[in-house]
């Protein structure tokens, strides 16, 4: 069985992501910090709930790493009340980036050597568009999130890891479950859907 760790998996685009998995019977572990919804989503859908906070940083890596997930969805996106950049306070911004933007990295460098090891995986990075992007912060972690991406892919082609930005765009978000599937038959995984491509940077 296919094997998917989707993080954010507790608020509404990470959980129609981990439940259309679910449902097309991939092994999906679902990471996320609301234990009443990862059991909910166990007990409907036989989903693997992973009760932890992204900004445990060694711990969340050592999880990761351990799984050998075939793919890794990044869906957790958590910002600061406040828009204004101003009026940010200190802990606004590393709590940003660090769920947004470290959590992201450090991930997937957990993850990654076994699936060029194994020569098949992929990457699924989900983010607002810039255009959509309400504040600094915002802008500034979707900016870097796609140079991310970019990058990643850039670095692994050729070793079989496929490396895709995802947008968030508006809800409802139950559509982007049908597009993460797509997007994976694209890369070679599930390939009795039909193949969709947006934002994907190649093996």
């Amino acid at each position: 069985m296919t094997k998917a760790l989707v993080t954010g998996a507790t608020r509404a685009p990470g959980r129609a992501i981990a439940t259309s998995l679910a449902r097309e019977g991939w092994e999906v572990h679902a990471l996320g910090r609301d234990r009443i919804a990862l059991d909910e989503m166990r007990g409907e859908h036989g989903i693997v709930p992973l009760a932890m906070d992204l900004t445990d940083r060694e711990y969340v890596s050592a999880v990761a790493e351990g799984l050998k997930p075939d793919v890794l969805v990044h869906a957790a996106l958590r910002w600061p009340k406040e828009a204004q950049f101003l009026g940010l306070l200190e802990a606004d911004i590393d709590m940003a980036l660090e769920v947004n933007l470290s959590a992201t990295m450090h991930i997937t460098r957990a993850v990654l050597p076994s699936m060029i090891e194994r020569g098949r995986g992929a990457f699924l990075i989900l983010s607002l568009e810039y255009s959509d992007a309400k504040s600094v912060i915002e802008r500034a972690a979707a900016g870097a999130l796609d140079g991310f991406a970019r990058a990643l892919a850039e670095e692994v082609r050729g070793t079989g890891v496929f490396v895709h930005r995802l947008s968030l765009g508006q809800p409802p978000f139950e559509r982007l479950g049908s597009e993460v599937l797509a997007l994976l038959s694209a890369s070679g995984f599930q390939s009795q859907f039909i193949k969709h491509q947006e934002h994907g940077y190649g093996t």
